[in-house]
């Protein structure tokens, strides 16, 4: 199973240079699951020094706290199990 996820442009290049330099080490590209899976591993082991007060970037600033994006499009919402459900 895969999830996308948003991140800023400042976390993708510190992400980049961080695949970079674990290619250089290991003589091998690491791919970006790799990378991902890898840090959520020591995050989980360093787990109590995460969650220390301070430590967590405030929710304003995560991406995916952004308001969604208005495409001046109407919909009626009333109609979609219609949509969904009826067979053509």
């Amino acid at each position: 199973m895969t999830t996308t996820i948003k991140v800023s442009d400042e976390t993708k290049q510190h992400l980049d240079m961080l695949q970079a330099r674990m290619t250089l080490k290991f003589q091998k590209k690491k791919t970006l699951t790799e990378l991902v899976d890898a840090i959520t591993r020591i995050a989980l082991k360093h787990e109590d020094e995460l969650l220390e007060s301070g430590k967590l970037p405030p929710l304003e600033k995560d991406p995916a706290m952004k308001p969604p994006m208005d495409w001046g499009i109407s919909a009626d919402a009333s109609k979609v199990d219609e949509y969904i459900y009826t067979e053509t």
